[in-house]
């Protein structure tokens, strides 16, 4: 289910920047020839954060509604 604020749809940051990330990360590792772990870390800081450990911080708070 969906978390609507005002005319905001939560659910689909959240996916959108957690398929990104998976995308992104995939890519680098199976084309670009990084560790898994590199490919993790560098998929996130494409995304602006400083590392993957942020970016799932970032996306638990939006499943839980806490929108920083």
């Amino acid at each position: 289910m969906s978390t609507t604020v005002g005319k905001h749809n939560w659910k689909i940051d959240w996916e959108i920047i957690e398929c990104s990330f998976e995308e992104r990360a995939a890519i680098l590792e199976y084309e670009a020839g990084y560790t898994r772990y590199e490919a993790e870390q560098m998929a996130a800081q494409m995304q602006g954060y400083s590392n993957k450990a942020a970016l799932k911080k970032h996306i638990q708070e939006l499943k839980a509604g806490e929108v920083h």
